[in-house]
């Protein structure tokens, strides 16, 4: 039987370290130099290592900090009621928390909140976000925000409305229609998965190739398409439930 190459073995050691929390996770590794030191390795073999470690997804590799453990992706988890499709209301500070708002001191004191980074706010021709919303021409009101955890960014998210909601000026999440006595139902939502594009790179911070989850949905008011929404998530960061029961 051939031997295990000396880069898989330190790979090895260093990830039952991980997984048995010696090295938590959001923990600086050591340099190449530091590691190849302590393995009695070239630094060449060292670096096989970290590519390793971040080829199997328990590491990542920060431009200019270093290399740390990665974090557990943040569950979000919401609850809709299938006979309605809206939202339950004890979800909605949750969701507020969740995504944040364009006026985040109302959710500040939610254990857990991060509020979101509004980046900019345009009417603009979508064609296909417009089919969604069952308008013709094209024109819809854009609304493009940022979510971090832990400051890093980890949801980018494109709002688009019909233009005469477009006063409104708000993050159209859940929880603040709700608190504007708007009550939304979903239509529907799909899930995938695409590897990252340069859009995703400049803004997520994300490795060339690297998974992004996609959420898109279409909700709706009193059976008028209300709101089409595209996620682009950090596949590692950030993971999704929705119950319906």
């Amino acid at each position: 039987m051939p031997r295990e190459a000396r880069y898989r073995q330190i790979a090895r050691e260093l990830g039952r370290d991980i997984e048995t929390g010696r090295l938590p996770p959001g923990q600086r590794l050591p340099t190449e130099d530091a590691l190849a030191e302590r393995f009695g390795v070239h630094r060449l073999t060292a670096r096989q290592a970290m590519v390793e470690l971040r080829r199997t997804g328990l590491v990542e590799t920060r431009q200019g900090l270093g290399s740390f453990v990665r974090r557990a992706p943040r569950r979000i988890e919401v609850s809709v009621d299938p006979a309605t499709r809206r939202h339950r209301p004890a979800d909605l500070k949750e969701l507020a928390a969740a995504f944040g708002a364009a006026r985040p001191a109302e959710v500040a004191g939610v254990a857990g909140a991060v509020p979101e980074e509004v980046l900019g706010r345009e009417d603009a021709l979508r064609p296909a976000a417009a089919r969604h919303l069952g308008l013709t021409g094209g024109l819809v009101h854009e609304i493009t925000t940022l979510l971090r955890t832990d400051g890093v960014p980890c949801v980018v998210s494109r709002y688009h409305l019909p233009p005469d909601w477009s006063e409104l000026a708000l993050v159209p999440a859940a929880g603040v229609f709700g608190s504007l006595g708007v009550e939304i139902e979903y239509v529907w939502h799909a899930v995938s998965a695409e590897p990252a594009g340069p859009s995703d790179q400049a803004v997520l911070g994300v490795q060339p190739g690297s998974a992004v989850l996609v959420r898109e949905g279409l909700t709706a008011h009193g059976g008028r398409p209300l709101c089409h929404v595209e996620r682009r998530c950090r596949g590692d960061l950030i993971s999704f439930v929705t119950r319906y029961d």
